[in-house]
């Protein structure tokens, strides 16, 4: 979304002002040198920064348009929002003097923020007088994404913020017609017999585009009774010479060794999929703008929610940002600070982002309100699984070195370079040599 949009269906119901109220915002992405917004600043308003670091297109037209609601509606509060990436430069601007108020932030960073004294444990703001209830907050969120707000040792640094699903299947709604396929398939075993008859309307179709994504295939393999660690506790190791493993990764290589799936490199799958000629891409529920993009209304896209497995349930693996609160300003600023966050993470709020970015709703109640636009949007809708299925990544700062340590020997595996025990055992050695820290990425 670029230059002039609207608030959608989404109609802030716990706020003074309804989104109808709002009108047009223009907030293309050329206009970022001044994304600022609301009423000048007056001695009596308490005046915060936000950085996030959502700096282009629809997700930064939306940060704007959140940043103007929450200024109107709380005129005692001042939010300058600046698109800068807190993960990234938040330690550095803290020890210069120079950090934001609230920042948005990756959950790896979070010990070496804590460990310098950057931000604020948010206990005492959740269980104060502007908190949350108990009741709020189990209807705020599941159980997955509140437990993953918490560090090992109990203390809670962050605030959820946004979350989306690795895993969604965007198809080709025209090939399946073509191929004879009625229904969508809800099972891995079925997407590889659709795939096989789509390659199997002649030598310019393939039922899948695909780059790569070793979170993706963690997804298969969990969904088919394997695991990736060694238990759920213990995350500082890999332990990939399982049957769930093996089978997950012989059903990939022999979609790619029959030609039912291509592999690609970087967002080739999403322009492969415009061309009308592939069934189906395994994306990402943030690459749903882009799919859709690229289509181009040339046919109508439909979404396919994480596959089950062999075991009858799915895996999703959940990704996204969080809030923290930095250690910086006065006690005014630091308690205005909490209200932006708690705003942020609430239902409305969450719900609107949800709709505008393809993100997933953070709890039960937001999940109730975006009933009717996942009626609506059936493809967004995809983008949702059962909560109990949803995993995140561990805790650490050595979890991406590690995936991209894996990579070289499991895109051999899917060549048919490496055989299955090979591979399993080279990733395992690999990865865990990166994840538990014994070599650093």
């Amino acid at each position: 979304m670029h230059g002039t949009f609207r608030l959608s269906s989404i109609k802030w119901p716990q706020f003074a002002l309804l989104a109808s109220t709002l009108g047009v915002i223009t907030a293309g992405c050329g206009t970022q040198a001044s994304p600022s917004t609301g009423p000048a600043v007056k001695s009596h308003v308490t005046d915060i920064t936000y950085w996030s670091g959502h700096s282009s297109g629809a997700l930064y037209n939306a940060v704007v348009a959140e940043v103007k609601q929450f200024n109107k509606t709380h005129p005692s509060i001042h939010v300058t929002f600046k698109p800068i990436g807190a993960s990234h430069h938040g330690l550095a601007a803290f020890e210069s003097g120079q950090s934001p108020n609230v920042g948005m932030v990756s959950g790896y960073i979070v010990p070496q923020l804590a460990q310098a004294g950057a931000i604020e444990n948010l206990s005492s703001y959740v269980h104060g007088a502007n908190g949350l209830s108990q009741t709020q907050i189990n209807q705020w969120f599941y159980p997955v994404i509140w437990q993953d707000t918490k560090e090992s040792n109990g203390k809670q640094y962050l605030m959820p913020l946004e979350k989306k699903s690795l895993l969604v299947i965007y198809y080709n709604e025209s090939l399946f017609t073509k191929a004879g396929i009625t229904t969508p398939p809800t099972t891995w075993a079925q997407v590889g017999a659709d795939a096989a008859k789509i390659t199997s309307l002649g030598p310019n179709y393939h039922g899948i585009a695909w780059t790569p994504e070793l979170q993706q295939y963690f997804d298969i393999i969990t969904a088919n009774g394997g695991h990736v660690f060694p238990t759920t506790h213990n995350r500082r190791a890999y332990s990939l010479n399982n049957a769930g493993a093996a089978s997950a990764l012989s059903m990939l290589r022999s979609w790619i060794a029959a030609g039912s799936m291509i592999t690609t490199t970087g967002y080739q799958y999403q322009l492969d999929f415009g061309t009308g000629k592939v069934g189906m891409v395994i994306d990402a529920s943030a690459g749903y703008t882009y799919d859709k993009s690229s289509v181009g209304g040339k046919f109508v896209m439909g979404g396919i929610a994480a596959p089950r497995g062999t075991t009858g349930h799915t895996s999703q693996y959940i990704n996204g940002a969080s809030t923290v609160l930095f250690n910086t300003g006065t006690t005014a600023q630091k308690n205005a600070s909490w209200t932006f966050m708690k705003w942020l993470a609430s239902p409305a709020t969450n719900v609107y982002w949800d709709q505008h970015a393809n993100y997933l709703p953070l709890g039960p109640a937001g999940y109730q309100m975006m009933q009717s636009f996942y009626q609506a949007h059936p493809a967004q809708a995809a983008s949702y699984s059962n909560p109990s299925q949803w995993w995140f990544k561990p805790r650490t700062t050595n979890f991406e070195p590690s995936v991209t340590a894996m990579d070289a020997p499991f895109i051999q595996g899917l060549s048919g370079k490496l055989s299955v025990s090979k591979t399993l055992k080279d990733m395992t050695t690999v990865g865990t040599n990166y994840l538990s820290g014994k070599v650093r990425g």
